[in-house]
């Protein structure tokens, strides 16, 4: 099925856009996807501002704002067989808007945002599932949070986010863990914060995101290639998005979510690294923002985040199957 996807997801009962300026949207035509939502279990509490990472077949979340609004140091383990989350040892310290990643056997929690100020850090965690808890390792080379972690080659890359002085951060973080050392790399071109990203076959994606402000959201989409240290740019989202999460699953990109200042997406967009196209697939049933994503056994699993602009938390859990 094809339809008319425009840059930018406009709700004609909130916008107070006259319809011939709607008729003016740039469009493009996108294909729209198969697939089916469930529910899951939920989380043991509602949390926004949260990340998701996938360790040894199960899904780890960490930190966010609870359900007072308060940042939080807990962290959860899912087990998608049982269907059943347990909790974990909390974190050093609460955090919000912080990348999780997993590399080899290890988690790893990276920078993010303290306090009800969001005040950026520069801590690098890691997980110990066999102890169950958490180590220091080296420090980024700079505060941030907000930003977008993938894995490439076994190492962390970050991109982007949110640093001292509420400025944005252009520069890329490389960690190596066999070394235990950070390394600076080729600046992302499009300074955003509350992007996403994410490893496709050795290449960061880095998608979405804003700058600074939830009202101007961007649709970019910039590829890194560490083997030549260059960013590429590429075909952008159908939808501007911000506080957007995403996953990867048999080689493609699933998108979801975002906000604007009044707002929220239940957008699910799909980008394909090998033709450099989106498409769209069925939609979040609860649309939210700060959410994470996962994919463990052929199925994305979208868990908590905001259902409304700003602070607001859900314990929603829904699992897409392709």
């Amino acid at each position: 099925m094809v339809r008319l996807a425009c840059l930018g997801t406009v709700n004609r009962r909130s916008t107070s856009m006259p319809l011939p300026a709607l008729a003016l949207l740039v469009c493009a035509s996108v294909t729209h996807g198969d697939g089916r939502w469930s529910a899951a279990a939920p989380l043991p509490e509602p949390v926004q501002e949260l990340s998701a990472a996938v360790l040894h077949g199960r899904i780890y979340v960490a930190g966010g704002f609870d359900r007072t609004g308060a940042p939080t140091a807990a962290a959860f383990r899912y087990d998608p067989v049982a269907n059943q989350w347990e909790r974990v040892a909390d974190l050093p310290a609460a955090r919000h808007h912080m990348p999780l990643a997993a590399v080899g056997d290890t988690l790893y929690a990276v920078g993010g945002l303290a306090e009800a100020t969001f005040v950026p850090e520069n801590t690098l965690w890691i997980y110990r599932d066999d102890q169950n808890r958490w180590e220091s390792r080296a420090p980024l080379p700079e505060p941030r949070g907000a930003s977008g972690v993938g894995v490439v080659s076994g190492k962390l890359v970050v991109v982007g986010g949110w640093g001292v002085g509420r400025r944005l951060v252009d520069s890329t973080a490389i960690y190596d863990p066999a070394t235990n050392r950070w390394r600076n790399a080729a600046p992302i071109p499009t300074l955003r914060d509350h992007l996403t990203a994410v490893a496709v076959s050795g290449t960061l994606y880095a998608i979405g995101g804003r700058p600074l402000n939830p009202d101007r959201n961007y649709d970019v989409v910039e590829a890194y290639d560490p083997a030549t240290d260059r960013w590429t740019a590429k075909s952008r989202m159908p939808s501007r998005r911000g506080g957007l999460a995403s996953t990867v699953l048999a080689g493609r990109v699933h998108t979801f979510g975002g906000e604007t200042r009044s707002s929220v997406f239940s957008n699910h967009e799909v980008y394909d690294p090998a033709t450099d196209r989106w498409t769209t697939a069925p939609s979040l049933p609860t649309a939210r923002h700060g959410l994470g994503a996962a994919t463990v056994g052929g199925r994305i699993y979208v868990i908590g985040g905001g259902p409304r602009p700003g602070l607001a938390q859900t314990d929603a859990v829904e699992v897409f199957t392709p």
